[in-house]
């Protein structure tokens, strides 16, 4: 017996076992003896704080791995192990069950969606949100943590302590809201024994007023001058990118043109409260404020240049209401005689004129320039004075229009032959005649035409050689001598009327014819007649023929 005692002293009396705490229902331990016995010796568990996860084989000492472990809820056991020899307990030793951790358990976020609201003007560098993540495995629970969507813009990092941070700025106009996925990774070995869990980090970044409006309206506008007051005449416009009364916009009016506008703070609607007048003033600035009503505010000017488009609101007006020009008549056909000129305050096609002539006679006029031409040829002596009216007409929508009057003189040229009438003339005259009233006579002829071309003077042209008459240049004709019938009984004289340079004649052809008097005796033929009559010659009976002749007539 004491032989047995000594050889229990030298026994093992405390076991330690080593178990994953994913190991499967098996032997995990076994307590044995260090000494021989011809008695069969039994175990048994004497304390046991692992209710019966680990079951003792009382024979081989062995022990049974009953169900799974878990690391995480307990990492060691301590059971108390009797050794029996017989019915008679010889020793007792200690057992403890060290268990092991696996990895099996992934990082844990401590929510699902982390949320955080910065301004848009954080510094860079600032960390804002601690991310809460753990791992109940022990040597695997060493976590790295990743932005691994939503970060495409490279602003966020993680720092070594877990806290997600600001790497670059912030512009919510930009962009105004990130939505990152996160990812925790334990550190198992190897690798694809890994594993992950994973959040969403939703970052909202609210607005400072670090935008000044924009204007986005034109900065020019065209209205009619025709414009009714009170009206609209445009709507300024200004977007600002911020948002709530950072974004709200106000317009104000720095320059009215005189209080020509006023402008709706709210709306940006500009009303005209002044008549416009083109012809006074074409354009004019006004100056319009956008602000904004964050705090501070921020505001941009704009200078808004006004257009005043031209309404035909003027009638064409002639420099003169009557034009007089004299005009030969010997123009050419085709010729221009005159351009006649109106004026018209408005512009466009509102002061675009357009020319007509009416009762125009020979007379056309060019619809453009105005200009007026002779289209027939024109005798003075039918049409010494034309009237014409011509009429300016505006282009515009409802046209206007003006009048003036063109009295055109015609002017004489030596176009007319002095004419006779009749051509021929008889002049009966009584031989040696002395009454002044048979020698003289006045002739005269007819010239159409005016002044110096309708003076004649007159000639005798043919038959006035012999010295019998003359004629002054003022068509008197005079008989110079008496006639002798018996000498001329007619004579044949021509007379010309010359009028002024350059000379045209007519010409008129006088008879005179000399009505014969009893002037002269009878004589007989012969002085002296012979002849012989028989003595018994009939009574009655011709004997002889005396003839006398008269060189009078009748």
């Amino acid at each position: 017996h004491n032989r047995w005692r000594t050889q229990m002293a030298s026994s093992r009396t405390v076991y330690s076992f080593k178990v994953k705490e994913d190991t499967v229902p098996t032997v995990v331990g076994k307590v044995e003896t260090v000494f021989e016995s011809l008695t069969h010796i039994t175990y048994s568990v004497q304390e046991d704080d692992g209710e019966n996860l680990f079951l003792l084989s009382p024979l081989s000492g062995e022990f049974l791995l009953s169900r799974s472990l878990d690391f995480e809820a307990q990492r060691f056991y301590i059971l108390t192990v009797a050794v029996q020899e017989g019915d008679l307990q010889v020793s007792s030793v200690r057992v403890y069950f060290n268990v092991l951790d696996v990895n099996d358990n992934p990082p844990v976020f401590s929510q699902d969606t982390f949320y955080a609201s910065l301004l848009e003007d954080i510094q860079v560098g600032t960390c804002f949100l601690s991310l809460n993540v753990s791992d109940k495995d022990d040597d695997n629970g060493d976590l790295k943590l990743r932005i691994v969507g939503g970060n495409e813009e490279s602003v966020f990092f993680i720092n070594p302590m877990g806290s997600l941070c600001l790497i670059a700025e912030l512009d919510r106009e930009r962009k105004s809201s990130y939505n990152l996925t996160m990812t925790a990774n334990d550190c198992a070995q190897p690798v694809f024994l890994q594993l992950t869990s994973t959040a969403h980090v939703i970052v909202v970044v609210n607005d400072v007023n670090d935008n000044a409006p924009l204007f986005v309206s034109a900065k020019s506008a065209c209205i009619p001058e025709d414009t009714a007051l009170h009206s609209v005449v445009m709507t300024v416009h200004a977007k600002d990118e911020d948002t709530g009364s950072n974004g709200d916009v106000l317009y104000y009016l720095n320059s009215t043109s005189d209080g020509m506008f006023i402008i709706e703070s709210r709306s940006g609607k500009m009303y005209l409260e002044e008549p416009l007048d083109r012809e006074q003033l074409d354009s004019l600035t006004v100056t319009v404020t956008a602000t904004d009503r964050g705090s501070p505010q921020l505001a941009t000017t704009m200078n808004l240049t006004v257009h005043v488009e031209d309404a035909n609101d003027h009638d064409p007006e002639f420099s003169q209401s009557i034009y007089s020009l004299t005009v030969g008549e010997d123009l050419p056909r085709g010729k221009s005689v005159f351009q006649v000129q109106a004026h018209d305050q408005d512009i466009g096609k509102n002061g675009q004129l357009r020319y007509m002539l009416t009762h125009t006679g020979p007379f056309v006029v060019d619809d453009v320039r105005g200009v007026v031409t002779i289209m027939e040829r024109l005798d003075r002596e039918k049409d010494s004075n034309y009237t014409l009216i011509i009429i300016a007409v505006d282009q515009g929508n409802i046209p206007r229009s003006a009048t003036a009057t063109i009295i055109v003189t015609v002017l004489d040229i030596n176009d007319f032959l002095p004419l006779f009438s009749p051509e021929t003339l008889v002049i009966n005259v009584t031989e040696n005649a002395d009454d002044p009233s048979q020698l003289t006579h006045q002739v005269s002829a007819l010239d159409e035409d005016l002044g110096a071309n309708s003076q004649l003077t007159y000639f005798i042209q043919k038959g006035a050689s012999n010295g019998l008459f003359s004629i002054t240049p003022n068509g008197t004709f005079q008989i110079l001598h008496s006639l002798d019938r018996e000498k001329e009984s007619l004579y044949i004289i021509t007379i010309i009327a010359v009028d002024s340079l350059p000379p045209l004649t007519g010409t008129l052809t006088i008879y005179i014819a000399v009505e014969d008097i009893n002037d002269n005796h009878p004589e007989f033929t012969e002085k002296l007649y012979n002849t012989i009559v028989s003595e018994d010659s009939p009574t009655h009976t011709v004997f002889a023929m005396v003839t006398a002749s008269d060189i009078d007539e009748g």
